[in-house]
């Protein structure tokens, strides 16, 4: 992580960021330095696009809006341990701490089919205005 945060800081003007996966677990610390230059990042920072290949938990999401607050499209390749309603409700309760306006396109592959996710989205008020588009295994949200 603070090497991505180096890399994402020395080139301030990239506007689309493709990530594997990150390695976070209970010895990942951040030191003062790095959390003073992603906290300095969210007026810096020009990624509007998101590509992460691999999501292993609800602290990568954080980590990722933190980097990338201007984020408007989200695309993750693979949700490894969460089910697909607490991986909606995890994306939408950050967006609303954060106050972040920017993201409107949400793009994730899943396996199994989901065939509820409007249910889920309109019964927890997830989202007011939206569109679901599914195609093959990857589902497609986009709202106002």
């Amino acid at each position: 992580i603070p090497v991505l945060i180096q890399v994402v800081n020395l080139l301030p003007d990239i506007t689309t960021l493709k990530i594997h996966s990150l390695l976070t677990d209970e010895t990942t610390e951040l030191t003062v330095k790095y959390i003073f230059i992603l906290c300095s990042m969210k007026e810096k920072s020009k990624i509007t696009k998101v590509y992460f290949k691999e999501i292993n938990d609800i602290q990568e999401l954080d980590f990722l809006f933190t980097l990338c607050p201007y984020m408007e499209y989200f695309k993750v390749g693979c949700i490894n341990t969460m089910d697909v309603p607490s991986f909606l409700r995890a994306i939408f309760k950050i967006i609303k701490h954060n106050n972040n306006h920017h993201l409107r396109s949400l793009c994730f592959h899943a396996p199994t089919a989901v065939d509820n996710i409007k249910e889920i989205l309109k019964c927890e008020k997830l989202l007011p205005h939206f569109t679901v588009k599914h195609i093959l295994d990857t589902f497609y949200l986009q709202w106002k």
